[in-house]
C-alpha cells in the first residue's frame, strides 16, 4: 500500500488505526510529493484554510468520529475522494483506500497517455509547420503567421517589415558540387541570419533557396539595416565543406508597414516577389525596397523593353558570341596557369591529349568530347590561386602546404561556375584528384560517385605528372610510369578506364 499521511491536531494521542500511516500536525507536510494519499481528521481540517490546488496528484479522505448528516455536505465542499468513521468496519476502510490506489494508478497512466499525446501532437506540428533541414518554420507557417502578425500590427500601430531572402546562383551548387555541399551551406546561411536577427524575429523558408522573415516591431529603416548586415556577412563568408570553399551572394527585398498598402499575407508576398524579380534584373547581390518611388517605373520599363523578338535577338547574338570567344577565354586561363605555374602550363597540353583519345577509346559523343578536351586544359586552373613558393618547393610539403594545394580544385570551380559557358566543365575539374577507393579529395567520392570525365583525366594527369620533371624529382621513364598506373587500377583509378588508358598510351609515341 501507498504511503499514508495521516492529519491530526494531536498526533501522538491517537488510537491505533486500521492502516499504517505517518501521523503528522504541520500542514506543511501535506503538501509533501511522497504522500499521495492524506486522510484529514475533521476537527485539523475544520481549522486550516486547505488550498485545493496544493493538493494536485493526491487522494485525500476525512476522517470522521462518527456518522453524520453533514459528512457528505463536507465531503463535496472540499471535493475530497471520500471518507470514513470510527464505526466503520477494518475492510471497508481497507476497501477504500484500495480504491484510492487504483485510482492513483489510472491518473497516472491517463497523465501519461496525455504526456504522449502531447509529444506526439508536438511531432505532427513540427512534420507540418517546421522545414526539416533547416529547422525554420516553412511556407505553411508564414503565410497563417505573417497574416496574424500583420493584424496585430493593424490594430495596436505599430512597425512591421518582411524580408525575403533568394540566393543568388543556388541552383549551381546542387549541380556543381552535390546535395551533401548544398544542404551544408543552405545550414550555414540560416546560422548566419541567426546572427544577425532576434530571438523574436520569425525566419521561414519556402524553396530550397529562398526564404521569408518576418520582423514584428521594426522600422523600414531598422529592416534596411539588417538587410545590409545579412547581404554583408554572407558576402564575406567562406562556405565551407570539407576542401569545398564556395563564395555566395543573396538577392533581397523589403515590404514594411506601414510604409506599404497591404492587408493580408497575398499583399505581402507578392510585393516581395516583385522585389526580388527587379532585384535579379539588377544583377544579384541587391536589396529593393518595395516601398521605393523608382520601383514602379523600373518594373514598368522593364515590361516593355522586354518583347519577345528582342529577347529572341538577344538571345541568339549571345550564343554567337559566347561560341566564338569560348576558345579564347579557355585559353586565356591556360597562360594564365603558366604564367603562375611553368610546369603545369606545359603538362595540361599533353594531358588534354591523352584525354582526347580515351574518350574516342570510349566512343564519346562529339559534343561530349569538346567538352572534356578543354577542361583537361583548364582542369589545374586553382592553382592561380596557390602561393608559387609552394608551387616550385624543392622538399616536401607541409601539413599545411598540402592543405593548401588541395584547395585548388575548388578554386578553379568557383572561378567558372560564375561563367555560364564554361559550367559544364566544373565536374571534371573539382573532382580530378578524388581516387576510385574513396579517398581522395575535396569530398572523398568513391568508384562510380566521380564523374566519368574526372575519372579521365587523373589518369592523364598522373601519368604526365610521372613522366615529367617535378621541382622534387626526376621525371619516371614511360615504362615507370605505366606500372604505377596498373598498381594503382582499383585503387586511384577507375579499373576499366586503365584498361582503355593502357591500349591508348601504346599508340602515342
Amino acid at each position: 500500500m501507498k504511503k499514508i499521511l495521516y492529519c491530526s491536531d494531536k498526533p501522538s494521542g491517537r488510537g491505533a488505526l486500521p492502516f499504517a500511516v505517518t501521523k503528522t500536525s504541520k500542514l506543511k507536510d501535506v503538501y509533501n510529493k511522497d504522500y499521495p494519499i492524506v486522510v484529514f481528521n475533521e476537527k485539523f481540517l475544520r481549522r486550516r484554510n486547505i488550498k485545493n490546488s496544493h493538493l494536485a496528484g493526491k487522494v485525500c479522505f476525512i476522517h470522521f468520529p462518527e456518522e453524520g448528516n453533514n459528512n457528505l455536505k463536507i465531503l463535496k465542499k472540499y471535493n475530497f475522494f471520500d471518507y470514513f468513521t470510527d464505526e466503520d468496519k477494518k475492510r471497508d476502510v481497507l476497501f477504500k483506500l484500495e480504491r484510492a490506489e487504483k485510482f492513483l494508478q489510472y491518473k497516472s497512466k491517463v497523465s501519461d497517455l496525455e504526456t504522449k499525446l502531447v509529444s506526439k501532437d508536438r511531432k505532427i506540428e513540427s512534420l507540418i509547420l517546421v522545414d526539416p533541414l533547416t529547422g525554420c518554420y516553412n511556407w505553411r507557417y508564414f503565410l497563417h503567421r505573417a497574416q496574424q502578425e500583420l493584424q496585430r500590427a493593424r490594430t495596436y500601430h505599430y512597425n512591421i517589415s518582411f524580408l525575403v531572402v533568394d540566393m543568388d546562383y543556388f541552383r549551381q551548387i546542387n549541380e556543381v558540387y552535390n546535395t551533401k555541399v548544398a544542404d551544408a551551406v543552405i545550414g550555414k546561411m540560416v546560422d548566419i541570419f541567426k546572427e544577425c536577427l532576434r530571438k523574436e524575429d520569425i525566419i521561414c523558408r519556402w524553396r530550397e533557396d529562398e526564404f521569408f522573415i518576418i520582423l514584428p516591431y521594426v522600422s523600414l529603416n531598422g529592416t534596411c539595416k539588417i538587410a545590409k548586415r545579412i547581404k554583408d556577412k554572407i558576402s564575406h563568408h567562406k562556405f565551407r565543406y570539407k576542401n569545398l570553399r564556395i563564395n555566395m551572394k543573396v538577392s533581397m527585398g523589403i515590404v514594411s508597414f506601414p510604409e506599404d498598402v497591404i492587408s493580408n499575407s497575398r499583399d505581402i508576398v507578392n510585393r516581395l516577389s516583385r522585389c526580388l524579380i527587379t532585384a535579379k534584373r539588377r544583377g544579384g547581390n541587391n536589396i529593393v525596397i518595395h516601398s521605393h518611388p523608382k520601383l514602379e517605373k523600373e518594373l514598368k520599363e522593364k515590361k516593355k523593353k522586354l518583347g519577345i523578338d528582342e529577347l529572341k535577338a538577344k538571345i541568339e547574338k549571345l550564343n554567337i558570341l559566347s561560341t566564338r570567344d569560348l576558345l579564347e577565354v579557355i585559353y586565356g586561363f591556360a597562360r594564365a596557369i603558366e604564367a603562375k605555374d611553368f610546369y603545369t602550363g606545359r603538362h595540361v597540353e599533353d594531358t588534354a591529349s591523352i584525354v582526347e583519345k580515351i574518350a574516342r577509346e570510349l566512343k564519346f559523343p562529339e559534343a561530349e568530347i569538346e567538352n572534356i578536351k578543354p577542361a583537361a586544359v583548364l582542369h589545374d586552373l586553382g592553382k592561380v590561386g596557390i602561393e608559387e613558393s609552394i608551387l616550385s618547393k624543392k622538399g616536401p610539403l607541409t601539413d599545411h602546404e598540402r592543405k593548401m594545394i588541395e584547395t585548388h580544385p575548388s578554386i578553379g570551380a568557383e572561378i567558372l561556375r560564375g561563367i555560364h559557358i564554361l559550367r559544364g566543365m566544373i565536374p571534371a575539374i573539382l573532382y580530378h584528384h578524388e581516387r576510385y577507393d574513396g579517398k581522395g579529395y575535396p569530398l572523398g567520392l568513391k568508384g562510380e560517385e566521380i564523374p566519368l570525365s574526372a575519372r579521365i583525366i587523373a589518369i592523364a594527369d598522373v601519368y604526365q605528372a610521372l613522366v615529367s620533371d617535378r621541382p622534387y624529382r626526376k621525371a619516371f621513364s614511360r615504362e615507370e610510369a605505366i606500372e604505377i598506373i596498373k598498381k594503382e587500377s582499383g585503387k586511384q583509378f577507375d579499373p576499366n578506364i586503365v584498361k582503355v588508358f593502357l591500349k591508348v598510351i601504346k599508340k602515342i609515341k
